[in-house]
């Protein structure tokens, strides 16, 4: 469990970049507006942008993310957790646990300065 932590800890440090701009995007435009069509899909308040810059590192840090944590959680030494389904619910509810760890320590950092 101390390798999985350690895993997400570090992964969580790139991840406060991703929580910043996915923040930028829900407060830059009122959530009322995301079910409405875009008259231009290049038009600078679309989301056609945000979703072009965004997306694909989100998607290649997610495909990351997963693949580090199944590899770790499916190479667990200690042999009374491995297998069972209650030890796998608790290994990824940890992981997302630790990988949310650094972005609420800078945001708890923010609310000081």
């Amino acid at each position: 469990m101390k390798r999985l932590v350690f895993v997400n800890l570090l992964l969580g440090i790139p991840g406060i970049i991703y929580y910043w701009m996915m923040a930028l995007m829900v407060i830059r435009t009122p959530l009322t507006s995301w079910g409405q069509m875009a008259k231009d899909w290049y038009e600078a308040n679309s989301l056609l942008p945000m979703q072009s810059v965004l997306g694909p590192p989100l998607a290649i840090c997610t495909m990351i993310w997963v693949l580090s944590n199944f590899n770790v959680i499916s190479h667990r030494t200690d042999p009374g957790e491995h297998g069972t389904l209650g030890s796998n619910a608790v290994s990824w509810s940890l992981a997302v646990a630790a990988s949310l760890i650094p972005a609420a320590i800078v945001l708890l950092i923010g609310t000081f300065f």
